[in-house]
């Protein structure tokens, strides 16, 4: 099942205190008190190689079938890593207030590129934990495989969905028979543009029909066109009436 399209679901939670932290099934994100209305919870599609999950998580979808479920345990070297004390930083008080932040314990801030936990605020000083709030912590995961894709047709719109489902039918795909055509609106094209790459090589690698990935993207000016026509109007109307 190496370099297979899957849809799974999962659920993570600390071995030691039983807390889940994620999970894609809503009945269980209820349960946890981990729902969150915006979202989705469904099956995610998962190609096997493309190293979207922790490897030991793929490591143990290779060897399992559709249907099938299974639990495995991780230690943090082979989960989200030892707890690195360098990681936890002083940092001064006014780098916050030039940001425009009040820091207390438990904030969630984003610094340098790095995501991290304020610890404390004392003496000018603000307490951050730059390490994964799971480092450090032996995890658990149940996987259970869903559905396996087979099929160019099928694999393709899998992995679209996968890479630019969050533009709800915005952008258009078409299959051909060895290459494929997305079709993004001007709208959105700056925010595709990170999946375009990781999106490409994932379809090459994985449907062996597809040799070729085409991105369009289409600019109109037909915004400024009703614009220029409601001018004109507005323009004819004010020299009749004078």
């Amino acid at each position: 099942m190496k370099e297979s399209i899957l849809k799974i679901n999962y659920t993570g939670w600390e071995k030691e205190s039983g807390n889940v932290f994620e999970t894609t099934i809503e009945k269980k994100a209820i349960e946890e008190g981990l729902f969150e209305k915006e979202r989705k919870y469904k099956p995610i599609v998962i190609a096997l190689g493309d190293g979207a999950l922790l490897p030991a998580l793929e490591k143990t979808l290779e060897g399992m079938k559709k249907g099938e479920k299974k639990t495995v345990s991780l230690k943090p070297s082979e989960a989200f890593g030892e707890r690195k004390p360098e990681l936890i930083r002083m940092i001064p008080l006014k780098e916050f207030k030039n940001r425009k932040l009040q820091p207390f314990p438990g904030l969630i801030v984003e610094l340098n590129n790095m995501r991290g936990r304020v610890q404390s605020v004392s003496g000018g000083r603000v307490r951050v934990d730059f390490n994964h709030p799971l480092a450090g912590k032996e995890v658990e995961f149940e996987l259970s495989i869903e559905e396996e894709i087979t099929g160019k047709k099928e694999k393709v719109e899998a992995l679209f969905e996968k890479y630019f489902g969050f533009l709800e039918g915005k952008a258009k795909l078409k299959i051909k028979e060895s290459e494929i055509e997305v079709e993004i609106p001007s709208d959105f094209a700056l925010t595709a543009t990170q999946f375009k790459k990781p999106f490409s090589e994932s379809v090459l690698k994985h449907v062996k029909e597809i040799k070729k990935v085409i991105f369009k993207e289409e600019f109109t000016k037909e915004k400024k066109a009703k614009e220029s026509n409601t001018d004109n109007k507005k323009e004819n109307n004010e020299k009749k009436h004078q």
